[in-house]
């Protein structure tokens, strides 16, 4: 019998999928087709709703309602990456010129269509809170593999994982670091993995990037 937990992740793992992307009826993706020669990064808009997505070199951040979700951009397959609730969820996309198709992650095939977005000028979460709006950055990471597994992160209720190590500071939004926008303030964290614990305070300034780092 699958834990509570088990479902409560799995529910936060389709509800990511949703609110980010979203449920049509239709589905576009028999008419859509890939063309491995577009330009893959900057800034994308859902067509039909606030939804945004954001590729920077191996970076993919959404933004959706004011609050930046960051995960990993693979433009060789392509495909985009995000660890919700400590799970991972991976959308398949195409590209062809100014139009992007999301595709379908696994976890969510029978509530998501696949979703085509724009080019946009426009990207609201824009800075990662440096742009004035009273928001700023936390990133946890690692220096080593400390060989228990994915470590869960939570912040002011949000959830993150750090799911990979840097020899040294990496920069905010780094794949593998749990990367969190908050409002400018101090808040308590939490983080665990297999056999190891931490908590402690991180103090949030607008416009700023803050990097815990943990340590054994």
């Amino acid at each position: 019998m699958k834990s509570i937990s088990t479902y409560l992740k799995m529910a936060a793992l389709v509800f990511f999928a949703m609110l980010a992307f979203g449920c049509d009826e239709e589905d576009p993706s028999e008419t859509f087709n890939h063309d491995d020669t577009s330009n893959y990064y900057g800034d994308w808009k859902r067509s039909n709703m606030e939804s945004y997505v954001r590729f920077e070199s191996s970076t993919a951040i959404t933004c959706v309602g004011g609050q930046e979700t960051f995960g990993t951009f693979n433009a060789s397959e392509p495909s985009m990456t995000f660890v919700v609730g400590g799970e991972t969820i991976k959308f398949p996309l195409q590209f062809d010129g100014d139009s992007m198709l999301v595709g379908v992650p696994d976890q969510a095939i029978d509530t998501h269509n696949a979703q085509v977005y724009y080019r946009s000028d426009n990207f609201p979460c824009d800075g990662g809170g440096n742009g004035g709006d009273g928001t700023g950055n936390v990133m946890f990471w690692i220096s080593s593999d400390f060989g228990c597994g994915n470590i869960s992160v939570t912040v002011n209720g949000y959830g993150g994982a750090i799911t990979g190590y840097y020899n040294s500071s990496p920069d905010c939004g780094a794949s593998g670091a749990a990367n969190f926008t908050l409002p400018a303030g101090s808040y308590n964290f939490t983080a665990s993995c297999s056999g190891y614990s931490w908590d402690g305070t991180v103090t949030v300034s607008e416009g700023s990037c803050y990097k815990m780092q943990l340590t054994l």
